[in-house]
């Protein structure tokens, strides 16, 4: 949870707004309570999207299907409001972290904890399927663990995207690497691609990454399309099942009640389904909300008018005009300390800063996560080779042209000598300039839940999220480039093997411009928005260009 900003809703509806909980493609989430002390969790809609009358309609329709929907392993819709200024829609607030989260931190899941998981999501996409709804996007950050259960959160409203126009912004629906290969291939989207984005998130929940790995947006659609999945590690009895969910042929896949029965009767009630680690991490989730919704509900305080020219009170002249009256006896107080001569200064607040960010926790570079890479090598390699041509091309003309390269020659032209050399020594620098591009090793970066990382050569930087205020992708086409905004207003310092640009206040600290060409810049721009938003929930902010 994140104290709210001053651009935040206080309230929307009959609902007091808390805390921020995160940021999606939609729009903001927020902690809310109602009137009657129940707790919800908030979507606003953003405001671009709400100007757009047929996305109005789409949401409308969406939040009351998506209202009738029941089961025990769904996250119900309390309310919604697609007529307001900002549609908005209330759900069940589950306090425990997500799959994503839980993995990422704690590693993969037990086979018997996987087993308990995967019945509920079969039961929740009964649920979801029998109120003529189709997730699409069922992936890892869309699951809660709750104390009792997981929550499938976000069902159906997806559905209220389609047609919109969001390739501006790099967003799109699914998720690469969990969604069908139907969606991939723009089939028809049916229950089926809600059993395959299922398997795949139990692979990622029993072995900590996807069954198509951790690569580009381009290569991950081509795998989900065309190559097998990997299920090595993977448990035996799991095994089968998640080959069958995860089939290319969607009449091949296992319907959610066929996977129910194949799982047995795996019930994940009662607060041991969950390994410790996981166990604890809810019930601080648990004590969080309720320091949270204690807040008291009051109104704001309203400005007293002050009476203009009141006459004085009577009391007070009768206090002015009254003799003095001797006060009874007191005990004799004891003496006040005495104030101190000299002002003696606080600790530095530096050395305590010192001391904080020696205590920041590390970014981990094996945590699931994207990673990125600069690229251009191949045509740092061209350029070596156009020079090199060029440089001998001169030299070999030099001998036909009659044009010497010393002074020693009888038939010195000084002219032509003195555009020669500049002519080659400009050649020469553009082949060691290009030979060293080619020669130097990329610059990647490491996108995960703790934060990011950037590395070259052994050299590493780590930024943890808890450092950072706000993060966006800036810039278009080769200057589009990975910003950070860091808590305390400072910016990271350039090094000879790490430039940084400063930026509004921030710093870019990564070019996305400069992994490949126009195509490749864009999917890995889109991938990079993609990992942002899921990675730094409440940090991140869309809307930057």
């Amino acid at each position: 949870m994140q104290p709210l900003l001053t651009s935040d809703p206080t309230r929307v509806g009959d609902y007091r707004l808390l805390a921020r909980l995160g940021r999606g493609a939609m729009g903001g989430v927020y902690l809310g309570r109602s009137r009657g002390g129940r707790v919800v969790a908030v979507k606003v809609i953003r405001a671009d999207l709400a100007e757009d009358p047929e996305f109005r309609e789409r949401f409308r329709r969406e939040a009351d299907a998506a209202h009738a929907v029941g089961g025990f392993w769904t996250a119900a819709v309390v309310n919604a409001d697609p007529d307001a200024e900002q549609p908005w829609l209330a759900t069940e607030y589950v306090p425990g972290p997500t799959l994503h989260q839980a993995v990422a931190d704690h590693g993969p899941l037990p086979e018997a904890t996987v087993r308990s998981l995967g019945a509920g999501l079969a039961e929740a996409l009964v649920a979801i399927h029998k109120a003529e709804l189709v997730h699409r996007d069922l992936k890892p950050a869309n699951v809660l663990l709750g104390p009792d259960g997981p929550r499938v959160i976000d069902f159906g409203i997806s559905r209220a995207m389609t047609g919109h126009s969001l390739t501006a912004t790099g967003i799109f629906l699914g998720t690469p690497g969990f969604f069908s290969p139907e969606q991939t291939l723009g089939s028809e989207v049916g229950p089926p691609s809600d059993v395959f984005s299922l398997g795949a998130v139990l692979v990622f929940a029993a072995v900590g990454s996807g069954p198509f790995g951790e690569e580009s947006t381009a290569s991950l659609l081509y795998k989900v399309a065309h190559a097998e999945p990997d299920l090595e590690k993977v448990p035996e009895g799991l095994r089968p099942l998640l080959a069958e969910c995860l089939h290319k042929d969607p009449a091949a896949r296992p319907t959610p009640a066929q996977m129910l029965d194949r799982i047995g009767e795996t019930s994940p009630q009662g607060s041991s389904w969950l390994p410790p680690t996981i166990t604890a991490v809810i019930a601080q989730h648990s004590t969080e909300l309720q320091r949270t919704v204690q807040v008291p509900d009051t109104p704001p305080p309203q400005p007293v008018p002050a009476a203009p020219h009141a006459a004085p009170r009577p009391v007070t002249q009768a206090y002015t005009q009254a003799p003095p009256v001797a006060a009874p006896a007191q005990p004799a107080a004891a003496p006040a300390p005495q104030m101190r001569d000299k002002i003696v200064p606080s600790p530095p607040q530096k050395r305590q800063t010192q001391a904080q960010q020696q205590r920041a926790p590390r970014v981990r570079r094996d945590g699931p996560g994207p990673e990125f890479r600069t690229r251009g090598r191949a045509s740092a390699a061209m350029w070596t080779a156009v020079f090199a041509l060029l440089l001998v091309a001169a030299f070999y003309l030099s001998d036909h042209m009659d044009i010497p390269f010393t002074h020693g020659s009888v038939s010195m032209n000084p002219d032509r000598l003195a555009v020669f050399r500049i002519g080659a020594l400009l050649l020469l620098f553009g082949a060691v300039w290009s030979c060293g591009r080619m020669l130097a090793p990329s610059l990647r970066l490491k996108v995960n839940s703790d934060g990011v990382v950037v590395h070259r050569m052994g050299l590493t930087r780590e930024i943890p999220w808890q450092q950072v205020s706000r993060v966006g992708v800036v810039g278009k086409g080769k200057s589009t480039s990975l910003a950070v905004w860091l808590a305390d207003g400072s910016a990271p310092r350039s090094s000879a093997w790490h430039r940084v640009r400063r930026y509004h206040g921030g710093a870019r600290i990564y070019p996305v411009g400069a992994t490949g060409g126009f195509i490749s810049r864009r999917q890995e721009a889109r991938r990079l928005r993609g990992a942002l938003e899921q990675y730094a929930r409440g940090r991140y902010d869309s809307r930057m260009l």
